[in-house]
């Protein structure tokens, strides 16, 4: 069975939660809830060389208990008729959380390296590809193990191996869009598609390598996922900064999130719908490396829309 989804919500609604790390396993979790934690969860470390530093991968140390499944190697996001980056059967993802250990009840941990906006993107991709199996106790570590090093917590060599375990999917089709509902609704007043990108690839000026094409998809909003970020950091603004840079975001329209591969799309959606609350956020994870592959579909370039 696929994963991606058949309908279109429309209901829009913005809530606000108290704080970006919460006490109680929300959406983000700090070192100090984990190191309380550790021992009823499961820790998944998602580190690759995606913006991982020297000296800084699994083996020479990680969160005891941590089990390690690298964003890149482990099955997280698979390849289609050439568009790569896609989420995989529900079947694959099922069998990758069994052997990973994670039951439908486990609360899931998901750990990055820490140390930028795109590294982040690992969690947060994962973070949404758990949403739509329909598991609902996944947090990501603020600050990452960066963090987790710098508050002084113990580390560990040790390789984990999960006991297997079986997982089952309760499939959510309200959070991913298709090329199909990309084409239907982009030209759309009722909808706000936003990209991801960095200035230069959403004018045009810079394209992904597996994109056949430079620009966006027309009529598309730039938000730029590093924007939520401290500047050349993994840390997040605070609260009252993300929701500034998220002013541009329509509080009564459902949002397309889309970059090149579905990766910064998955931390615009994080920010937006998890920490936020904004409702019908939506990814397409086809995005521009799908879109700019059909040259029947239009692409704008240069500033505006």
């Amino acid at each position: 069975m696929s994963i991606r989804a058949t309908s279109f919500i429309a209901a829009v609604s913005v809530a606000f939660l108290p704080s970006i790390a919460l006490a109680d396993g929300g959406p983000l979790v700090s070192v100090d809830w984990l190191e309380k934690n550790q021992s009823s969860v499961d820790i998944i470390d998602v580190r690759s060389k995606i913006g991982l530093e020297e000296g800084q991968n699994y083996a020479v140390g990680h969160v005891p208990g941590a089990v390690e499944a690298n964003y890149l190697k482990a099955g997280w996001r698979t390849s289609r008729d050439g568009v790569v980056g896609l989420l995989p059967e529900t079947a694959a993802l099922e069998a990758l959380l069994g052997r990973l250990g994670v039951s439908n009840n486990d609360h899931v941990v998901l750990v990055s390296a820490g140390n930028n906006a795109t590294d982040f993107g690992s969690t947060a991709r994962i973070y949404w590809t758990l949403k739509q199996l329909g598991h609902d106790k996944v947090s990501i570590l603020e600050g990452g193990q960066k963090a987790w090093t710098a508050a002084g917590k113990p580390l560990s060599t040790k390789q984990v191996s999960a006991e297997p375990a079986t997982y089952k999917a309760n499939i959510v089709a309200n959070l991913v869009v298709d090329l199909d509902e990309v084409k239907a609704n982009y030209q759309s007043s009722d909808v706000q598609v936003l990209d991801g990108r960095p200035d230069k690839q959403f004018i045009g000026e810079a394209k992904h390598p597996k994109a056949a094409r430079a620009g966006r998809i027309p009529q598309s909003t730039s938000l730029d996922n590093h924007k939520f970020f401290s500047e050349g950091t993994g840390t997040l603004l605070d609260k009252a900064a993300l929701t500034q840079v998220a002013s541009i975001v329509s509080n009564d329209k459902p949002v397309i999130s889309y970059c090149n591969t579905g990766h910064w799309a998955s931390t615009n959606w994080f920010i937006l719908s998890e920490v936020l609350g904004k409702k019908n956020v939506r990814v397409y994870d086809g995005s521009m490396v799908e879109w700019s592959a059909k040259p029947e579909l239009p692409i704008a370039t240069g500033a505006g829309q």
